[in-house]
């Protein structure tokens, strides 16, 4: 017997953080998920993280710089979590300031309704 789609009315409605990136070492999206998972998990604690439904969609290597000899990767990031916790989602993320003995900087540019608005607004423009 095959499983039924759930129709749109019962699905979780999501909204989409686009996060600018800025690490000492190279950060591929598998990778990049569980420092955020961590990072609510250790703020809210595993009961109110479930909630999230935390997920990277796209995640783009934006440019390398130099400063003081010290190179800094800079990326963007689409992440989708539940409608109506994107703020406590906002506050775990900037709690994160290392993984791995490597300093990491997280910030929020926006939030969208769709991954495509998200992407056009606040990501190609910059480019």
């Amino acid at each position: 017997m095959k499983l039924k789609v759930l129709p749109p009315t019962l699905r979780k409605n999501h909204h989409y953080l686009i996060l600018d990136v800025k690490s000492e070492v190279e950060i591929s999206k598998e990778e990049m998920l569980p420092y955020l998972w961590d990072a609510c998990i250790r703020y809210w604690g595993e009961n109110h993280s479930s909630n999230f439904n935390l997920w990277i969609m796209r995640h783009y290597f934006i440019c390398k710089t130099s400063q003081n000899n010290e190179a800094i990767f800079n990326y963007k990031t689409v992440l989708r979590c539940r409608r109506s916790y994107e703020d406590d989602v906002r506050v775990a993320l900037s709690t994160l300031t290392r993984k791995n003995k490597n300093r990491i900087a997280i910030n929020t540019i926006g939030i969208s309704g769709t991954i495509k608005s998200g992407i056009n607004k606040f990501i190609k423009e910059d480019d």
